[in-house]
C-alpha cells in the first residue's frame, strides 16, 4: 500500500514545560516556508527560508530602517546614530539618537523623520540633522506623515506639527482618542489618506478637514474594538494592517484589520507561543513585512522568538499552514537575527539590520547560510495510523542538483508518541548538478501503532521538498 503524504504542516504532542496540557500541537516549520504551486500531485511544496550575506558594517543594534524615495537614500539608526547606506554598502553617520529601543522613520516631502523614546529628530540633505526642541513635543513615542503634518502621539494625546514648520507644536493642535478610554500606542497611515490612532484595545480614524487648530477631525462610525499590545506591534502591507493585540477581555493574538472587518490570523500554536509572555515584555516587539515572488510574509519579531506569517499561503490553505519559525542556529533556539528590514530600488535587494551585532546584510535567495553560518530547517509530517504495519520505504519529491557544496545531507528520525524521536538517520539530498536523485528511504521497520517524521537539515545547500509518499504492508 502507498499512501500521500502533505509536508507543510506537521503535528506533535505538549512537552517540555507544556508537558502536563496533555494536547495535540501544531509542529511548525523551521527556517522554511511553503509555495502555492501544485506540482508533483502536491498542493505546494516547501522551501529553504532566504539566507543572509554581508553587505556593510553599521554602528550598533539595528533600531529602524527606511528607503526615502523624496532624496534616494537608505536611512538607518543603527545603535545610537543615524546613517545612510550606499549602493555599495558603505556607511555614512549622520547624526546622534540615544536609547536602544525600536524607532519609526516617516518622511514628507521635505525631512526624513526619527521618532520615539520621547524624541524627534529631523533631517535634510540642505539643513542637515537636528532634534525638535519645541517643549509641546513632550513624550513623543510613535508617528507618521499624512498631507503636509507629522501626526504624532505620546501616549495620551494626538497632535501634529504646524504645516508651515515641521520643527513646531502648537499646544492648540492637541486632541485625544476618544472612543475608550485605554493609552493610545500607535500611529499609522492608511491606504485611503486617513490616520489611524491605535490604542491597546480599539482604533479610531481620523481625516484631514484642515480646520482651525487640531486640523483633523474624528470619524466616529469607523471606530473598531481592537488593539496592539505595542507601538510597533503593527504593520501594513497591501492595504491589510497585521497587529498583535486583540479586544478588551480577550488574550493577545495576531489579527489582521482592514475597513471595517478584523480576522485572527494565529493558530493555536501561535497563541500558544505569544501567552509565554506578559503584556510588558511585549513592549518592544516588532512586525515587517515583505513581499517578493508574489509571496507576502509578514515577520513577528517577539522577545525570544521570530515567527514567520505566509500571508500567501495562508490565504489559500487556512492560516494554519502560514506559520513557520526563523531561527539562527543550529541545534538551538537563537532568534533570527535579522530586523527592519527595508528594500533598496538601487541595488533591487531586501537590506537588513541585525539584533545581535553590527552588521547589515542581504536578504540573499542563493544561500541558506547566514553570513557564512550553517543554520538548520527543520520539517514534520503529520501523525499517521500505521498499526501493526511494516513500512517498506519512503520517498519525498525534490529538487536534486542545484548547489555546488558536497554537504547537501538530511537527518530523519521517527517518532511513535509525538514527543520522542528515534536517532537520526542520514541520507543524502543530492550532489551538485545531479539533476536525476532520488530521496528514499527503505526498510523503516515495524509500527505498533502511529507514526510521524521529522526531517532536519544543516548544509550550506538550500533545498525544497514536495509530496512525500509513503509504501507499508
Amino acid at each position: 500500500m502507498r499512501d500521500k503524504i502533505t509536508l507543510i504542516k506537521g503535528d506533535k504532542v505538549s512537552s517540555g514545560s507544556d508537558f502536563l496540557e496533555a494536547d495535540y500541537r501544531d509542529a511548525l516549520l523551521v527556517n522554511m516556508y511553503a509555495v502555492n504551486r501544485n506540482i508533483l500531485g502536491a498542493q505546494g511544496y516547501i522551501l529553504d527560508y532566504p539566507g543572509l550575506t554581508e553587505f556593510g558594517v553599521g554602528s550598533g543594534i539595528d533600531r529602524a530602517s527606511n528607503y526615502n524615495e523624496r532624496f534616494n537614500l537608505h536611512f538607518r539608526v543603527s545603535g545610537t546614530k543615524f546613517i545612510s547606506v550606499d549602493s555599495s554598502g558603505t556607511v555614512t553617520e549622520l547624526g546622534d539618537v540615544p536609547g536602544t529601543k525600536q524607532l519609526r522613520m516617516p518622511y514628507s516631502f521635505n525631512t526624513q523623520a526619527i521618532i520615539g523614546e520621547g524624541k524627534m529628530f529631523l533631517y535634510d540633505p540642505v539643513n542637515g540633522f537636528r532634534e525638535v526642541t519645541d517643549p509641546d513635543l513632550g513624550n513623543v513615542i510613535d508617528g507618521d506623515w499624512i498631507n503636509g503634518y507629522y501626526f504624532l502621539t505620546d501616549g495620551e494625546n494626538v497632535y501634529h506639527t504646524d504645516i508651515t514648520n515641521e520643527s513646531a507644536i502648537d499646544p492648540l493642535k492637541f486632541a485625544t482618542s476618544e472612543f475608550a478610554p485605554d493609552p493610545t500606542l500607535g500611529i499609522s497611515k492608511t491606504q485611503d489618506n486617513l490616520i489611524i490612532v491605535w490604542n491597546r484595545y480599539s482604533i479610531e480614524y481620523f481625516e484631514d478637514r484642515s480646520t482651525t487648530n487640531f486640523a483633523f477631525r474624528r470619524l466616529e462610525s469607523r471606530a473598531q474594538k481592537i488593539g496592539i499590545v505595542a507601538t510597533h506591534a503593527k504593520v501594513e502591507e497591501g492595504g491589510i494592517f497585521y497587529i498583535v493585540g486583540g479586544s478588551k477581555n480577550d488574550s493577545v493574538s495576531v489579527y489582521t484589520v482592514g475597513l471595517g472587518s478584523t480576522a485572527k490570523i494565529a493558530s493555536r500554536e501561535i497563541d500558544k507561543i505569544i501567552s509565554k509572555y506578559s503584556e510588558s515584555e511585549m513592549s518592544d516587539i516588532r512586525l515587517e513585512s515583505r513581499t517578493e515572488n508574489n509571496v507576502t510574509f509578514i515577520l513577528v519579531h517577539l522577545p525570544e522568538e521570530t515567527l514567520c506569517y505566509n500571508a500567501t499561503t495562508g490565504g489559500i490553505f487556512g492560516s494554519e499552514s502560514g506559520w513557520s519559525i526563523l531561527k539562527t542556529d543550529v541545534l538551538g533556539d537563537n532568534t533570527y537575527r535579522a530586523i527592519n528590514g527595508s528594500f533598496d530600488p538601487r541595488i533591487s535587494k531586501w537590506i537588513y539590520g541585525d539584533k545581535i551585532d553590527s552588521r547589515l546584510g542581504v536578504l540573499d535567495n542563493d544561500v541558506r547560510t547566514h553570513y557564512g553560518e550553517i543554520v538548520e530547517s527543520i520539517f514534520y509530517t503529520p501523525v499517521v495510523n500505521m498499526e501493526r504495519m511494516s513500512v517498506d520505504e519512503i520517498e519525498i519529491e525534490t529538487i536534486p542538483g542545484h548547489h555546488i557544496s558536497e554537504d547537501a545531507t538530511v537527518a530523519m528520525s521517527l517518532t511513535y508518541d509525538g514527543i520522542n524521536y528515534t536517532s537520526e538517520y542520514w541520507n543524502l539530498y543530492s550532489t551538485p548538478y545531479d539533476y536525476g536523485k532520488r530521496f528514499i528511504l527503505r526498510e523503516l521497520g515495524y509500527v505498533d501503532s502511529n507514526l510521524g517524521f521529522k526531517f532536519r537539515t544543516a548544509s550550506t545547500a538550500r533545498m525544497a521538498f514536495s509530496l512525500m509518499s509513503l509504501e507499508y504492508n
